[in-house]
């Protein structure tokens, strides 16, 4: 038995250690779309609401860094009042990605009818026309694209004549990858989390045992 509790506060620290660095890194890959990426912002900025599912990310990876000291700390004294705060943490924070997730995959039409949208006030001399003139000619210049889909999707907006770096390639692809960076880290952080519960309910259970036996 002891050696088996043993065994689980190092799986348990294991885990809370990848838990940190996944809540450092959908920290970072948040603050990044919300901060650093402003031409992707400003495409989208029509629907404040595709926005929400990043919102919800940037929380739980502050959150993660809690929740990981806290998994650390119970797994090492065996405190049952820590294991099952974590347990209660990570429980909330596994629901609210979930939640994340579903969003992201909702929300991601929103995203590309509101770029198609932008392309349509290309020329117009508004301060929304402008802002997507900049938009667009700093993405498109940054990773290399034409239009969502090609140079094809500029003439449907009614622009003829319009430059691009690389008129044959679209820059779906490059939206594309901004949600499914988060997913994907999202998904890899879910799979630790259910461990790490796991794991916290035997450590859990078995400091009762060892504790009367």
């Amino acid at each position: 038995m002891a050696g088996s509790l043993s065994c689980c506060k190092y799986l348990m620290f294991f885990f809370n250690l990848l838990i940190f660095l996944g809540g450092a890194a959908l920290l970072g890959v948040g603050i990044w779309v919300l901060v650093g990426a402003d031409t992707f912002r400003q495409l989208i900025s029509s629907d404040p609401a595709i926005f929400n599912a990043v919102y919800i990310i940037i929380a739980v990876g502050c959150f993660l860094f809690i929740v990981g000291f806290l998994g650390c700390c119970g797994a090492i004294k065996e405190n049952k009042c820590m294991l099952a705060t974590f347990f209660a943490l990570i429980l909330v924070i596994f629901v609210l990605e979930i939640v994340g997730g579903v969003l992201a995959f909702v929300y991601y039409p929103n995203a590309k009818t509101a770029a198609l949208n932008s392309m349509k006030i290309y020329n117009e001399n508004t301060e929304a026309g402008k802002t997507a003139k900049a938009a667009w000619d700093n993405f498109e210049k940054t990773f290399q694209c034409c239009g969502l889909n090609g140079q094809q999707d500029w003439i449907k907006a009614g622009i003829l004549l319009h430059i691009c770096a690389n008129p044959t390639v679209g820059c779906e692809s490059q939206i594309k990858n901004y949600f499914w960076v988060l997913g994907g880290i999202s998904v890899g952080i879910l799979f630790v989390e259910l461990l790490a519960m796991i794991f916290a309910c035997c450590l859990y259970k078995g400091a009762d045992k060892e504790r009367y036996a």
